[in-house]
């Protein structure tokens, strides 16, 4: 069965990681993608699951433009757009300076709202649609010295809140997945710095394992299809367990 059969759906931070699990689930369970990364590998990526790719910075003013008109041109409408690109910077409220500050959130907020705000009036045009935003765990379990991520992030999930209410009546979704740790390059790049770290991270969870951008994938596939149309203004938490033990 293709759960998504007749959907369009734009995934940003999609040339690598969880978006790109995103991404491939999202065809595989038969929509018409479209990746978007700042990173040129997320043409190849495309051509690979058979989407569109396009090379954009999600933070530059008329990204989400671009994107929302190319899907319309492509596929003649846009009913999905999951808000993946991130980052994720060491430091806590001192170690904080205006810089780090503006690029975490430009990134981590700021690209949500905008690209939000460009796709709801489309999906509107097309009866309705699903919003799912990228977020984390730490975002109400607090990772230390992570300031301006944790609060990025918490922003972006009282955003998907926000947007459900506003908006759902109109027949727009909005949901986020909080996943626990995923094995990703960028875990990996991450992890590798501190010795132990890993494993540690690990044994942080019930699953004895890290999660996987497949299962990750699959959580979207969920909450993008026609399964969850009385689902809205939610929290998915995909961690194995770790943050429900004490």
């Amino acid at each position: 069965m293709s759960r998504l059969k007749g959907k369009v759906i734009v995934v940003t931070g999609a040339a690598t990681g969880i978006g790109r699990g995103i991404a491939a689930a999202c065809k595989e369970q038969g929509a018409e993608v479209v990746l978007v990364d700042i990173n040129p590998d997320v043409e190849t990526v495309a051509g690979e699951i058979g989407g569109t790719g396009l090379v954009l910075d999600v933070t530059a003013g008329d990204s989400a433009e671009e994107a929302v008109e190319t899907a319309i041109r492509e596929y003649g409408v846009i009913t999905g757009l999951v808000n993946n690109a991130g980052r994720v910077d060491e430091a806590d409220i001192l170690e904080t300076d205006d810089d780090l500050w503006t690029r975490t959130m430009a990134l981590n907020l700021d690209a949500p709202y905008r690209w939000s705000r460009v796709a709801i009036p489309s999906m509107l045009d097309a009866g309705g649609g699903a919003i799912v935003n990228i977020s984390t765990i730490e975002a109400t379990h607090v990772r230390p010295r992570h300031f301006p991520y944790v609060v990025s992030k918490s922003g972006l999930n009282c955003m998907t809140r926000a947007i459900a209410v506003d908006f759902g009546r109109q027949g727009i979704r909005c949901n986020t997945i909080s996943p626990g740790s995923v094995d990703t390059e960028m875990y990996e790049r991450y992890t590798a710095q501190y010795p132990g770290l890993r494993e540690h991270l690990i044994g942080l969870n019930y699953a004895g394992r890290l999660g996987t951008t497949a299962e990750i994938g699959a959580a979207a596939v969920y909450l993008l299809s026609d399964e969850t149309r009385f689902l809205n203004g939610h929290e998915l938490v995909v961690d194995g367990a770790r943050t429900v033990a004490t």
